[in-house]
């Protein structure tokens, strides 16, 4: 199938592009060969960092000390457990509000890994071994 827009990487900066571009009309792919869409920022990178680092600060009262006083705290023990419940909920509404927008935009994604073969062409290729071949009008590397 052939596109107006090939976009390679679907973190913040592809994001943007590829929804843009489909906001103008534009028939859009996004391509990442990451387990989901999201980029590094969202898997692991800024989004998990921070999540973490709120979770604890939430958890552990510290932002309400002041008020509530030094010994107030919204769980006496926090576990390894607590933090990756948070971080797994908290990048799974990143990842679905990023696949709600692709759809609301008519964007397509794709799960491969991509190789030019011209000027207007590329290959994708799934961690399957599935090969197929686009035509692009343009292209970004949003990676």
């Amino acid at each position: 199938m052939d596109y107006d827009m090939l976009v390679i990487g679907s973190g913040p900066s592809g994001r943007r592009a590829a929804v843009q571009s489909a906001k103008l009309g534009k028939s859009v792919l996004v391509v990442d060969r990451g387990r989901r869409l999201g980029g590094v920022s969202v898997h692991t990178g800024t989004i998990p960092s921070k999540t973490l680092r709120e979770t604890v600060l939430n958890l552990s009262g510290w932002r309400e000390r002041g008020f509530y006083g030094r010994g107030y705290r919204v769980k006496q023990d926090i576990s390894v457990g607590d933090l990756i419940e948070r971080l797994h909920k908290t990048l799974d509404h990143e990842v679905e509000v990023l696949q709600h927008q692709f759809m609301r935009n008519t964007v397509k994604s794709a799960r491969a890994a991509v190789k030019f073969l011209g000027p207007n062409r590329a290959s994708l290729t799934t961690e399957t071994g599935d090969y197929s071949e686009v035509g692009f009008a343009h292209a970004l590397i949003a990676v």
